[in-house]
Formats: C-alpha cells, sequence, structure tokens
C-alpha cells in the first residue's frame, strides 16, 4: 500500500501538477478600479514553446484588461531563453507590465529588450519607476524597497520579492502582488512549505491582508526552478477584480 501511494504521489509531482495550473481570483473591488487584472509570475521558460502556449492561452481565457508579470521569465539568466520569451509577451493582446526576478538577466542590453517588448503591448517594463494609469498608480520595484505611495488614488506595487510587504511606509499600497516564493513548489500536507527561497520572509503564498507595506498577493507561479516537480501547488494565474 505505501508503495502505491509512493508512486501515485510520484506521478502527481512529476506528471500531473506541473502541468495543471490553477485559477485563482481576487476581489479587490472596493478600489474602485474597474479593471480586471491578470498576475502570472516565475515562468522559468527553459525552452519549451507548449509551456508558452499553455499559459498564454489560459492568461486571455481570463479576459484580462491588463496582465501583470512579477518576475522570473527565464532560469539562471538564460539569454536565448529571454529573447523567445519576450518575443512571446510582445505578442500579448492586452497592455503588459512587469518587473525582473532573481534570474532574469539584468543588464543595459537586455533592459531596453524587456522595455521594447512590454511597450509593444501598450504596457512597459517598470524597472523602479510609477506609471499613472488615469484614476490609479502602478509602481514597479526591482528590490526590496518602493516608493511611498501618492494620495488621492489607489496605488498599486510589483514587486517580485514578497518581503517588501514588511516594508514601513507613511502610507500602505492599496494592494501588492509579487511571486518569487514558488509556495515552497512541494508542500508537505499539514505542514507547509520546508524550504523557501531568500526574500519571501512569512509570506509563502496567498492574500495576506495585513502586511505591512499593505493588502500583499503571493502568486505561486508557473513555472519550476531546478526540477520540474510540483506537490500540493499547482501553478497559479490569478485574476483580481479591481
Amino acid at each position: 500500500m505505501a508503495s502505491v501511494i509512493t508512486a501515485s504521489s510520484c506521478v502527481d509531482a512529476l506528471v500531473i501538477e506541473p502541468r495543471w495550473i490553477r485559477r485563482t481570483h481576487l476581489d479587490f473591488n472596493r478600489l474602485r478600479i474597474g479593471a480586471r487584472l491578470v498576475q502570472f509570475s516565475d515562468l522559468h521558460f527553459k525552452g519549451d514553446q507548449r509551456q508558452l502556449d499553455k499559459v498564454g492561452a489560459a492568461i486571455h481565457q481570463m479576459k484580462p484588461d491588463f496582465i501583470c508579470f512579477t518576475g522570473d521569465l527565464v532560469d539562471q539568466k538564460n539569454i536565448d531563453h529571454l529573447r523567445k520569451a519576450l518575443d512571446w509577451i510582445s505578442q500579448f493582446k492586452k497592455p503588459t507590465f512587469g518587473v525582473a526576478g532573481n534570474h532574469d538577466p539584468v543588464t543595459p542590453q537586455t533592459i531596453q529588450w524587456f522595455k521594447s517588448a512590454f511597450a509593444k503591448t501598450g504596457g512597459a517594463f517598470l524597472m523602479d519607476k510609477t506609471l499613472d494609469l488615469g484614476g490609479w498608480r502602478l509602481h514597479g520595484s526591482s528590490r526590496m524597497l518602493a516608493p511611498e505611495p501618492q494620495s488621492g488614488s489607489p496605488n498599486l506595487l510589483l514587486c517580485h520579492y514578497p518581503k517588501i510587504g514588511d516594508l514601513s511606509l507613511n502610507q500602505s499600497y492599496s494592494l501588492i502582488l509579487s511571486g518569487h516564493s514558488h509556495g515552497g513548489q512541494v508542500r508537505i500536507p499539514f505542514v507547509g512549505a520546508p524550504v523557501v527561497p531568500f526574500g519571501v520572509g512569512s509570506y509563502v503564498r496567498g492574500l495576506f491582508e495585513d502586511a505591512p507595506a499593505g493588502p500583499l498577493y503571493v502568486n505561486v507561479g508557473v513555472g519550476c526552478f531546478m526540477i520540474p516537480v510540483r506537490y500540493c501547488c499547482r501553478p497559479e494565474l490569478t485574476l483580481i477584480q479591481t
């Protein structure tokens, strides 16, 4: 019996879960922006075109007004994979905004590639930048630091690292979107994730309404790091109704 359970768990972790995208819905209508945002994170693209096609189709099926990406487009700073993944993003049919993750190659040249790809969608690559989108502001941080939100309208922040939620600010953000943690990628039932990367802190996955810097949502990502395994932690796309 134990061997059957072990075999089933291995099949789930290696074959089923890594390809079984979960769609999470988040109600932030209280912001009164009137837009549907879809967040994806941690693609960790390694050259699999089928992955790009599947994720892209799933994103557009969610009918977003805007798409938000929270870092780690590729794995291990791979330049060839970056070119292909950015070409994929450049074909998105809705304005797409994003920030870099710790696995993304960030050089003067690649920053221009990022900017060009996101601009083609009508969006922008937010390298420590703030945009006024008419009634709301979108901030992007490449570090675990962020500018003070401006008063008078909703302020949303994209940052790869969940620990940014611990920032002490004079005014909190209306909503922070992050990734990086993969939710642990492997989670033990009733225990949780035994290992998470740096920059996560106590924010491993899901919504944290009481984070000091403002409500924080940690997306567990759609890709895998190092080994193609997920267990009790399916890939995720998040629809945020604002």
